[in-house]
């Protein structure tokens, strides 16, 4: 202590308001430098990135609708001087196109480069022909790579002319074609002054507020730090005089505590073993109570007479009756009488016998609601072994049987209707079948399809869809009793069950037929959605059943069988099933497997069959599909191509066709007499709406080295029915590459003429339906003569198919159609087979058979392939 106080007296006092002085002057200085550098340093970086993206887009967008006329600056710059850079650019008007172009936009100044680095266009005409192959922001632009770069001109000649005292980002971007290489490079710069002026006068106005504000906060601390300092001061002399008389106190104090410390350790040493039993004592009832009032689950205390003595919170949550409510009575007051005698007999022997007893039971709240708790009391024994407390401990049940509940209707109901599902139909109509063999009474089947549901789906969406589903589901359930069974087992089908029907086969079927004509009327009608009124009809097949010997799969099976039968007899129908049905479904269903079969065998085949002009030369074919069947021999397509689309193996079929027909035009390539045939692929819908149908006929075409003019895509009406933008969409991507687009079976479908004209078409194909009676209908006739004049309206090439004989080719060709396909000049054949041929047909030295730039639209060249 005596050393303490002379320490103190002898320290100097810390000069607090000096160094806060200095110190909190110089942070405020370098907070307010540092605050302003960031500001701008990350405000120029956010400008330099904002103006490069926007460079990258322009540059994208310059590239799609200029670069063509660059092309050739760029190609050619190897060996061309400044001069003739700057001559040709003047003649195609690149100086106004660029202008044009970059007009609205902060663009001043544009400069192209070809990848040698030479300079083959600029806005400032005197830099055209620079070499800037050792610029870094051109090298890598070069390499694929965006470098952009900020920087200030006393001078530069723009779009308007000379500015002085501009700041501009000059953005070095690489060009890339259709297949992402470099192809050149344009730079680019944009005037920024405006940006970096505001930019300016923003960080001078930040670093004088972020300045103020710390110069005042310096003020207001001053201040308190030096009334701080006088205080100190004061207490520190007052501290000193203090020390001095403690320190005398201290030693007196010192000597009488030694002498009761001695006296206090013995009895320490005493209290220590009681405080330890204690404290251990505490701690197990402390742990104790909190188990009882913090547990989840109930718990009750009685005596041995069965008077509640205690309740936790838990208890008091679950029954709803309060510690001093429950207190004092016996547990009977939670009976919910849905026990009886026996039952508390049981529990009472399994206590005394067991000391313990838990199960499930049934319970009741203050409010009088009755649930079901799981329940376990457990018998307390004293020292002489005798009860002397139960304890019941009970969890509270409701939720986990609602969710039981809820977990069983949704295995067995449709959450979005709330019908029956298939698991449930299934086990109703077991049910059902045992029924109707007890009683006699017949029962029926309704399968019910929704016409035309997943156009629905694709016009209005899927919320809107599902919002018909749900009316669908509420009219069935009005239109029948309530012992039959409104069922939805699958996206837009619906089975309705009906029992109880005639004993009498014919009454029975009549009944059944009842209901479904009344089901037809009742979902023909309108259904409201939002902004949009829908109209549908549906297809019903029906079934009936009256044995539980009756399998019930191929029950359904078979009104879902007579569904389609309806489907094909035109919709907005019902038909009955038969066995006539029965075995056309089991031969489809062996078709299917077969297919499937087919796929992985390889057994389809390509035929060709040729297209030919006015003199008979062959100029092009259709590629055909066909099935090798290795025990029927050739399949009808008309037979397995529906199937291919409802099973969606079109998609692998239809890429497996188009590229064995790319393959077939390389392969004609490299044979002159045959280089210059056509050859055309049917495209389904499904095919065509896939998302990687693009990337699959370019792959095709790459992979193949097929020259992409010679090959043609064949796309039927139904493809317009839906999403017709996407289409056309696709349509110019593909035919950007040069392939060409036919309308196939045109005028049977939904084609419009707002979409045809839209359309990036070539060709049109007179159907061989209105073919097949030109001769002798006038409507047939009057079709195709305005198919040839809408083709030579819109620049289109026409093609009629079907052409079976000379009366007909004749009338075509008076009409104005000159190329034809059909049985008059050849069926479907091999490839040998077409090949040989064509080359009969095949005149030496003539060139492309593509339409003539002077010939009027909707004709052909005349001139023989090359």
């Amino acid at each position: 202590m005596e050393h303490a106080c002379i320490e103190s007296q002898g320290r100097s006092r810390f000069a607090l308001k000096r160094y806060y002085s200095l110190s909190s002057l110089l942070c405020t200085v370098l907070t307010a430098v540092v605050l302003g550098w960031s500001y701008q340093h990350l405000a120029l970086g956010d400008l330099k990135d904002l103006a490069e993206s926007r460079n990258v887009v322009l540059t994208r967008a310059f590239a799609n609708s200029l670069w063509r006329n660059f092309s050739l600056l760029v190609d050619d710059s190897a060996g061309a001087t400044a001069d003739s850079l700057r001559a040709r650019a003047q003649d195609t008007h690149l100086q106004e196109l660029v202008a044009q172009h970059m007009k609205g936009t902060d663009v001043v100044k544009v400069k192209v480069y070809a990848l040698n680095g030479v300079t083959v266009f600029s806005t400032d005409t005197r830099q055209t022909g620079e070499d800037k192959s050792g610029n870094p922001g051109f090298l890598a632009a070069r390499a694929g790579k965006v470098e952009s770069v900020l920087s200030h001109r006393d001078t530069m000649d723009t779009f308007e002319g000379t500015v002085t005292n501009i700041d501009v980002i000059s953005s070095y971007l690489p060009v890339r074609d259709e297949y992402e290489r470099v192809v050149g490079v344009i730079e680019i710069y944009s005037d920024v002054t405006t940006f970096v002026a505001h930019l300016e006068q923003t960080r001078l106005i930040v670093i004088g507020i972020v300045f103020g504000l710390l110069a005042l906060l310096y003020g207001w601390l001053y201040l308190l730090v030096a009334r701080a300092q006088g205080i100190i001061d004061r207490q520190s002399s007052e501290l000193e005089k203090s020390l001095q008389g403690v320190e005398l106190a201290n030693r007196e104090l010192d000597r009488r505590v030694q002498e009761r410390t001695q006296a206090l350790n013995e009895i320490n040493r005493n209290l220590h073993e009681e405080i330890n039993i204690r404290r251990a004592a505490e701690k197990q009832l402390k742990l104790a109570a909190e188990v009882f009032d913090n547990a989840m689950e109930g718990i009750m205390i009685t005596d041995a007479d069965e008077r509640i003595l205690a309740v936790n919170g838990a208890f008091t949550r679950v029954t709803g009756y309060s510690a001093d409510e429950i207190v004092g009575r016996t547990p009977s007051i939670l009976s919910s009488g849905r026990q009886d005698q026996a039952f508390y007999a049981t529990l009472w022997t399994a206590l005394q016998v067991e000391t313990r007893w838990q199960g499930e039971l049934w319970n009741r709240r203050r409010n009088g609601e009755i649930f079901p708790v799981w329940l376990s009391i457990t018998a307390v024994f004293d020292e002489q072994n005798t009860v002397s407390h139960y304890v019941a401990v009970f969890s509270d049940l409701t939720q986990r049987k609602a969710a039981e509940r809820r977990i069983d209707h949704l295995a067995f109901y449709d959450p979005l209707t709330d019908l029956p599902n298939r698991r449930l139909l299934l086990d109703r109509l077991q049910h059902a079948l045992i029924a109707s063999t007890r009683t006699g009474r017949g029962g029926a089947l309704l399968f019910i399809d929704l016409d035309n549901f997943k156009s629905l789906n694709d016009i209005v969406g899927r919320d809107q869809a599902d919002l018909v589903l749900q009316q669908v589901a509420q009219r069935l359930a009005g239109c029948v009793r309530a012992s039959d069974t409104v069922s939805r087992p699958g996206s837009d089908e619906f089975v309705v069950m009906l029992e109880d029907l005639s004993e009498d086969g014919q009454e029975a079927a009549r009944q059944a037929e009842s209901v479904g004509e009344k089901l037809l009327a009742t979902l023909s009608h309108v259904y409201p959605l939002a902004g949009y009124t829908h109209h549908s009809t549906v297809s019903i097949g029906i079934a009936l059943f009256s044995d539980r010997q009756e399998v019930v799969d191929e029950l359904i099976q078979r009104a879902e069988s007579a569904m389609h039968h309806a489907k094909r007899a035109g919709r907005d129908t019902l038909c009955f099933f038969n066995p006539t049905m029965q075995a056309v479904a089991t031969a489809r269903a062996a078709l299917e497997a077969s297919l499937h079969e087919a796929v992985q065998k390889e057994q389809f085949l390509l035929h060709f069959q040729a297209q030919v002009d006015s003199s008979g030369r062959v100029i092009g074919a259709e590629a055909l599909l066909r099935w090798q069947h290795p025990e029927r021999g050739l399949v009808s397509p008309t037979e397995f191509i529906p199937l291919l689309e409802e099973n969606r193996l079109i998609l692998p079929i239809g890429q497996w066709v188009l590229e064995s027909a790319c393959d077939r035009l390389a392969a004609w390539a490299t044979r002159p007499e045959l280089s210059g045939l056509t050859l055309a692929v049917n495209v389904s819908a499904r095919q065509f709406h896939d998302d990687a149908f693009v990337d699959h006929v370019l792959a095709a075409l790459a992979r193949s080295g097929a020259r992409p003019q010679r090959l043609k895509l064949e796309l039927t009406e139904s493809l317009l029915v839906n999403d017709v933008q996407e289409i056309i969409t696709k349509m110019a991507i593909i035919k950007a590459k040069g392939v060409d687009f036919s309308l196939d079976d045109f005028g049977t479908g939904y084609s419009s003429l707002s979409y045809l004209k839209r359309l990036p078409l070539d060709q049109l194909k007179i159907d061989q339906s209105f073919i097949r009676n030109i001769l002798t209908d006038p409507n047939d006739a009057a079709i195709s003569k305005m198919v040839v004049v809408l083709a030579e309206s819109l620049g289109l090439a026409v093609i009629a198919e079907g052409v079976e004989t000379e009366a007909q080719r004749d009338f075509l060709a008076g009409q104005g159609c000159h190329v034809y396909q059909g049985y008059l000049f050849s069926r479907p054949l091999p490839a040998e087979g077409f090949e040989e041929f064509a080359l009969r047909s095949f005149i030496p030295n003539y060139s492309d058979h593509r339409p003539a730039k002077d010939l009027p639209p909707g004709t052909v060249n005349s001139r023989p392939p090359a």
